[in-house]
């Protein structure tokens, strides 16, 4: 796998994947390091302020969230990646159409959910292991567990729109929501906690507060029309939401895996250190969410990229990605590692720690630290494998690094004692990681089969008349008629022609476009990608070129434009 990401991608596709990467992963990376900010902040107020039966109330109280990540981040990753996928086939009402599923689906569920565990509270207080016989700590967890299934449907709102409103090519007004989420978070858990004196169920009224803005932001991406994501209605078709949940499973399944995992891990630090362990873990589980940050916005521009470049036929692309994602992901992952094993200590008495707890948060963060560039290679695998629609191999890794793995590790290690026990992190991310090497396949053999593609770059009217002549012979060569294989050549022609006019008009002489021209039984799909200013050759009814796109409308079946990410991408079926 490594050997061939340097193999490809290079010269002219750097200059559309390069761009698009960075316009994807920035805004998520900031985003997603905001997100891992308001989780630290949640635990260094109520650290600071309720000592360690605070942070015990939160680590106990994570489970809860890993439970609603399922439902959003499996239903909320699939839907978007299935999303990117239609969009870049240029099906914008089925696209539009499982946005709608989605959110329905998930809001319907969150309210179902969230009424048993309000009225069955008692129970789901002592499937978190949270017992009367810790009165200080039952009392503090009770109101905070409260306090989160009250606020399900407003926190748990955001993943569908977050993620729908990144592929559908705006990540910077995405990653605007979540920031400003953030912010507000911060700013909120400090009043409410510190200054109101709300305990620590104030930590979550603090992050709901914030996660209104999140859905006031990215709703008004759709509201507004921004884009082309558009709300359809209140449906349910379970179809589409299958494929949803078979494209995001991969991404969904590591929090249920955490949440049996955390259940576990609470029980067995409440036994071996009381707790001062479980105060520990929550810090560790605080910073880690710092390297989670990196992985997840790695995730985040691999998927939607990916995504396009599958439906296009572009390999090349595919491979430029996973080799960005890999360089971008150790660079960062290193500064991450050097933070968390060097200043363990002074990490730990900054968040309120002292005594057994500061020593355990001591002894736990380096080893910790071992686990972090396997888990985010193991991570950029799982995104790219449910991604290309390999949802199983996906599913494998992750059940291999959060279960299969790590809870016979954590078993058997524990009874070593808490030094020990955190060694299972880096043993079960370097066996999945194994794995993956060993298990990598190619993007074209998980495609259904096509005659054959043709890919090029044109920059200007010569290289187009070498391109045309070229793509004459490969549609020959591929047993196309003369008929079929000069529409498709007089569509390439007209279409780049007029790009190329425009972008002179607009005195831009860098123009590139990229050419790829799949064939199948049906015919052709073109797809276009380029550098200039917004522009769509089939609005341009009374420019000089508007005979010969009125002969491209008649040919083609149909045809789909759209601004992103920076890019012109147009879609022609033939």
């Amino acid at each position: 796998m490594i050997t061939s990401l340097f193999k490809h991608g290079t010269g002219p596709e750097k200059q559309f994947v390069d761009s698009a990467f960075r316009r994807f992963f920035v805004p998520a990376l900031f985003s997603n390091l905001g997100l891992a900010l308001g989780s630290m902040v949640d635990s260094l107020v109520v650290g600071n302020k309720l000592g360690q039966n605070g942070l015990s109330a939160i680590a106990l109280g994570i489970p809860v969230y890993m439970f609603y990540n399922v439902l959003s981040y499996g239903f909320s990753i699939g839907g978007s990646i299935r999303y990117a996928a239609l969009m870049g086939n240029g099906d914008k009402q089925a696209a539009n159409r499982l946005f709608s599923n989605v959110f329905t689906f998930l809001l319907l569920v969150y309210l179902v959910t969230v009424g048993l565990g309000l009225f069955f509270l008692p129970q789901l207080l002592q499937c978190l292991g949270i017992s009367p016989a810790h009165a200080g700590l039952y009392a503090i967890a009770r109101r905070y567990v409260r306090a989160q299934l009250i606020c399900v449907p407003i926190l748990f709102c955001q993943g569908p729109l977050y993620f729908f409103v990144h592929s559908d090519g705006a990540p910077k007004r995405a990653a605007v929501g979540l920031t400003v989420s953030s912010a507000v978070d911060i700013v909120l858990n400090y009043v409410f906690v510190i200054r109101l004196n709300m305990g620590a169920e104030g930590s979550v009224w603090s992050t709901a507060a914030g996660a209104l803005f999140c859905v006031a932001i990215c709703g008004s991406h759709i509201i507004k029309k921004r884009g082309m994501l558009r709300f359809t209605g209140f449906v349910l078709e379970f179809a589409k939401l299958r494929r949803a949940i078979g494209s995001g499973f991969a991404s969904a399944i590591q929090y249920l895996y955490q949440f049996v995992a955390i259940l576990l891990m609470n029980n067995l630090l409440l036994r071996l250190g009381g707790v001062a362990a479980v105060a520990a873990f929550d810090i560790l589980y605080a910073l880690s969410t710092l390297a989670v940050a990196v992985a997840d916005a790695i995730g985040m521009a691999v998927q939607p990229m990916v995504s396009t470049y599958l439906a296009e036929r572009d390999e090349a692309a595919v491979y430029r990605t996973l080799k960005l994602a890999l360089w971008y992901g150790s660079a960062l992952s290193l500064p991450v590692i050097a933070l968390l094993t060097f200043g363990a200590e002074g990490l730990g008495r900054f968040f309120g720690l002292s005594g057994d707890a500061l020593t355990i948060a001591v002894n736990a963060l380096p080893l910790y630290c071992l686990s972090i560039l396997p888990a985010c290679w193991n991570q950029i695998a799982i995104n790219y494998r449910q991604t290309t629609e390999c949802g199983i191999s996906a599913l494998i890794i992750q059940t291999l690094r959060l279960l299969a793995f790590f809870l016979p590790a954590l078993y058997l290690l524990s009874q070593s004692g808490l030094v020990a026990l955190w060694w299972a992190y880096v043993l079960a991310e370097l066996g999945a990681l194994l794995f993956v090497i060993f298990t990598h396949q190619s993007s074209a053999a998980l495609l259904p089969a096509i005659i054959g593609t043709y890919s090029d770059h044109i920059s200007s009217a010569e290289m187009l008349g070498k391109v045309v002549e070229q793509l004459q012979n490969t549609c020959e060569s591929w047993g196309f008629g003369a008929q079929q294989s000069y529409f498709a050549t007089l569509v390439v022609e007209e279409l780049c022609a007029a790009i190329l006019e425009d972008a002179g008009q607009n005195h831009r002489h860098d123009i590139l476009i990229k050419l790829t021209v799949v064939a199948d039984r049906d015919g052709f799909s073109l797809h276009l990608r380029d550098n200039s200013l917004a522009f769509n050759p089939f609005s341009d009814e009374n420019g000089p070129n508007a005979l010969g796109m009125s002969i491209v409308r008649k040919k083609a079946k149909e045809f789909f434009y759209r601004r992103y990410q920076g890019f012109n991408t147009l879609v022609v079926v033939l």
